[in-house]
């Protein structure tokens, strides 16, 4: 029995911008899918999936060997894909057995694909006593949730991988960033689900018919990056909040912000946040607000009040977890 486990995330600055090279700042945060896979000692001709969200579902073996397995509206087929991926070299395969528990809500920008793409990666490795290195499980996760989101940057996925706070840049680099005071969050979940492909596509849109605004709003990101890197190390939450707010405002500029969003947060701004800004795709999925101690409970208070879900995050620092 392999048992793995990867963090969700938040994209602090820089989401949709990131997949034109722009930077962004995104961390993982207190909140995993776990998959246990094992090999299956009954139904040894099946592959059986089962979610704590999803329900189950059964496969024929022989599926690793179909090449015309029909993937849309299967919600498991990434999991196939991965098994199709690693065990193609294997003379002889058993069922599998394979249950997928998540704490992170599903849809609303908090990057459960990527998270479960990078477990399902690392736990079937191990099933197959592969000594997988952390690139390895990347690369397969990435390509495995681009089945999921055509035009992912792959930051999601390298954030669930390594953990902590990165920087993130498509195609040139990531690396850790440091930050000296503890940040607290909290998420807020408008209850609206999104498609990230068809926001990805509104702001493709944008670009193609605003394109040398989009070009002076990207140089927007890269400065608002860069201020934030000196933010966090000085500890200066007061300019974080700041660079949050200035961030939103170009998300709403580009098409992915909405009323609902922005009343969400007008609201939290008035319960003391000290920036706030949707995170991940928009349209609809998560708010993060950045709050300081002394007012969490009050805002989270409020905010329930409101009829809003919401809860209070921490930086996770560890990446993909495997246990044997």
């Amino acid at each position: 029995m392999i048992i793995a486990s990867a963090p969700a995330k938040i994209i602090l600055f820089g989401e949709h911008f990131v997949i034109y090279n722009q930077p962004a700042i995104l961390a993982s945060i207190n909140k995993r899918i776990k998959i246990v896979s094992r090999i299956a000692l009954e139904n040894k001709n099946t592959i059986r999936i089962e979610t704590n969200d999803f329900g189950k579902k059964t496969y024929p073996l022989s599926i690793l060997k179909n090449t015309d397995h029909n993937s849309n509206n299967d919600f498991f087929y990434p999991i196939i894909y991965i098994l199709k991926r690693i065990v193609q070299n294997t003379e002889k395969i058993n069922g599998i057995d394979i249950k997928i528990e998540s704490e992170i809500p599903y849809g609303v920008g908090l990057g459960s694909s990527a998270a479960l793409s990078v477990a399902a990666v690392a736990s079937i490795y191990g099933l197959y006593n592969r000594d997988s290195k952390k690139n390895e499980i990347l690369d397969l996760a990435i390509e495995t949730e681009k089945l999921i989101h055509r035009n992912s940057s792959g930051a999601d996925c390298v954030i669930s991988t390594y953990g902590g706070l990165m920087y993130y840049q498509k195609k040139l680099n990531f690396r850790p960033l440091k930050y000296s005071k503890k940040l607290n969050f909290i998420i807020i979940n408008t209850g609206v689900k999104h498609s990230t492909g068809e926001l990805v596509s509104v702001v493709e849109r944008f670009r193609q018919n605003n394109f040398t605004t989009f070009l002076k709003l990207s140089n927007k990101v890269t400065n608002i990056c860069n201020n934030a890197i000196e933010a966090l190390e000085e500890g200066n939450i007061i300019k974080l909040g700041k660079l949050m707010n200035e961030n939103q405002i170009l998300l709403d500029q580009i098409g992915v912000s909405n009323k609902e969003i922005n009343k969400i947060i007008d609201m939290s701004l008035n319960y003391g946040a000290v920036g706030s800004k949707l995170t991940g795709a928009g349209g609809g999925g998560c708010i993060l607000s950045l709050i300081n101690q002394e007012k969490k409970e009050y805002f989270l208070t409020n905010m329930r009040r409101n009829g809003y879900e919401c809860f209070a995050i921490t930086i996770e620092n560890q990446g993909v977890k495997v246990k044997i």
